[in-house]
């Protein structure tokens, strides 16, 4: 990848498609009327900062009229589909319908075929006495669920009819309530609060005759739908049980907004040094598409938004202790005119710190940083496992970091559907040793660490000598000045009056100047303490130790897991590793994310 990475591949949203095939017909018009509207309003907060994506199933009924709607406005469309189209076709009741589906998917950017995420396939199987095309219908629906911002549902409103079921109502269940139920025990697949569900209620032909479903009328407006965060009852949930909003919720407004600044983000030049792998010609689409990322990502982190952050906060610190200096001289020197540079460097300081706020240097340090780490960790991950369904390493995270990041997430399974994956002939113990590293020749992750371990421990004693140069100043200061009073009143005492007269010596104001000094160095004290605190040198050279003792202890354990041949063992190995990384920068973003650009005056 060279050059501009500007117009290099703009994440998308997602918008998924679920409903009914039994539309009543004489609403068709009111329902495409409405699909529209929503597709119309999403591209609307979106604007030029993100491409709208449709993944469309194709099926009957509602997946076909939303994939004519979307084909009609110039969208792009994915096809998700829950088997090969040969097998898929003998699925369909109207088999008039099947020619729609094989002119949908020509007209398709890709067709996917949905992965098996449930570890207890043959669990289900036994539990439900379903068939295949059940089964892979479910995990359409979970897909579904996992890879869309927005779910756009043309549902009737009523509740799934059983916990193990693979209809609309249970695919806006997974959506919403971030679970799904495999046996007797409860499980979550790692979806986070990050889908919202467009819901125009519709009815359905069965609802004619029956009388079921929320909406026994026409078709009505567009309304959102939000769930709430782990649900734990094992019920099904109807669309009376969820949040609903007229507009967009405000968790998708922000994944949306994060997702068209990255977008708008540009990066002039490329590292000449590798990234990632040395030979970019060996990587599928996939892996090229990630490392492009996080080529970005790392350049707008470090290069672009650290160096800023890092500048912001010196000047903070600086301008703060001239404010205290020259407020000082004007109060206790009487110097009149000192009072327009303090007005000044305040008016500087607050400038600045607004500049920090309003571009959002230490959001964007911190979140590209994470984004950076999390694209790292999943090119190497899905290197390693190329079977099955990639790994997302950002359902890794805690449940607190998965509502920081959630953007991210989304990002990165965004990639994986525009970008198919395909087999790459790598030696896995290659790319341990550029992933981790080998501890006879310290490469990957341990030589990053003990680099960052020595700079950071160098950075950290440094700081700390600064700051206690800095009291060791202010403390002789204070003692000077406590002498200069003292010998000052011992003289007085006595009648002396050639050293003293009031405040004045000669014609030099010695007491005020005194008072200007301590005033200044104390708060010089405090701001540049502040300051170098902020930058947490210390907590990152532990950070640093903590992770090359984890590296150490992986490669040697990588020497056993490789030896045994086994598929499992190498996936649980390789998310453990996967966790510990995400984990441990999701503990720094933490940290770092608290020093905001401000200063106490």
């Amino acid at each position: 990848m060279q050059g501009n990475l500007r117009q290099d591949g703009k994440l998308p949203i997602m918008v998924g498609v679920t409903g009914h095939r039994d539309l009543v017909p004489e609403d068709i018009p009111q329902i495409r009327e409405q699909v529209i509207k929503t597709l119309q309003e999403i591209r609307e907060r979106c604007g030029d900062g993100a491409p709208v994506i449709m993944l469309n199933a194709f099926a009957e009924g509602a997946d076909l009229l939303c994939a004519d709607v979307a084909f009609e406005m110039g969208m792009d469309v994915y096809a998700l589909l829950p088997c090969p189209p040969d097998r898929y076709e003998k699925s369909f009741e109207d088999k008039a319908m099947v020619p729609k589906l094989r002119e949908g998917l020509k007209m398709a950017k890709r067709v996917i075929i949905a992965s098996d995420l449930e570890e207890n396939k043959e669990g289900i199987r036994q539990v439900k006495f379903i068939g295949d095309i059940d089964y892979e219908y479910r995990q359409l629906g979970i897909n579904m669920a996992s890879n869309s911002h927005i779910l756009l549902a043309l549902w009737n409103g009523a509740a799934p009819v059983d916990k193990f079921g693979c209809g609309a109502a249970d695919i806006v269940k997974f959506a919403l309530e971030q679970n799904y139920f495999c046996g007797d025990n409860f499980y979550r697949p790692g979806l986070t609060n990050d889908c919202a569900v467009a819901w125009i209620p519709i009815r359905r032909m069965k609802d004619m005759k029956a009388g079921a479903g929320e909406t026994a009328c026409a078709p009505q407006q567009r309304v959102w739908l939000s769930g709430k965060f782990a649900i734990a009852d094992k019920e099904g949930s109807c669309a009376s049980d969820y949040t609903r909003t007229e507009t967009m919720p405000p968790f998708l407004e922000e994944i949306i907004d994060k997702t068209c600044a990255y977008n708008s983000e540009g990066v002039d030049t490329v590292p000449s040094k590798q990234k990632l792998w040395k030979d970019v010609e060996e990587l599928d689409a996939y892996h090229k598409a990630l490392r492009a990322h996080y080529i970005k990502a790392d350049e707008l982190s470090y290069s672009v938004n650290q160096k800023k952050y890092n500048i912001l906060l010196f000047s903070i610190a600086l301008l703060g202790t001239l404010i205290a200096l020259f407020f000082t001289l004007y109060d206790d020197a009487s110097i009149r005119w000192m009072i327009v540079l303090c007005t000044v460097s305040l008016c500087v300081l607050l400038l600045i710190t607004n500049y920090g706020r309003r571009k959002k240097v230490l959001e964007k340090y911190v979140g590209y940083r994470a984004f950076a780490e999390a694209l790292r960790t999943q090119f190497y991950t899905s290197m390693i496992v190329q079977e099955g369904y990639p790994e997302v390493v950002c359902d890794l995270y805690s449940c607190t970091q998965k509502a920081n990041f959630s953007w991210i997430s989304k990002a990165i399974k965004a990639i994986g559907v525009l970008n198919g994956r395909s087999a790459m002939n790598v030696d896995r113990s290659e790319v341990i040793d550029v992933w981790l590293g080998n501890n006879s020749e310290p490469t990957g992750q341990l030589r990053y660490h003990s680099g960052s371990i020595h700079k950071n421990r160098r950075k950290a004693q440094l700081n700390a000598n600064v700051s206690s140069a800095i009291r060791v100043i202010t403390v002789l200061i204070y003692f000077l000045i406590f002498a200069f009073e003292v010998v000052s009143a011992i003289l007085a005492a006595s009648g002396e009056t050639w050293f003293w007269d009031g405040n004045m010596v000669g014609e030099f104001p010695w007491r005020s100047f005194g008072v200007i000094l301590m005033g200044t160095a104390a708060a010089g004290s405090l701001l540049f303490s502040e300051y170098l605190g902020k930058l947490s040198y210390d907590r990152k050279a532990d950070d640093n130790k903590n992770m090359i003792s984890f590296y150490f202890f992986a490669c040697e354990r990588w020497k056993d897991v490789s030896a045994m041949n086994n598929e499992a063992a190498v996936k649980k190995f390789v998310l453990e590793i996967a966790r510990e990384e995400i984990v441990e920068n999701g503990i720094w973003c933490s940290y770092v994310i608290d020093n905001n650009l401000e200063v106490e005056i």
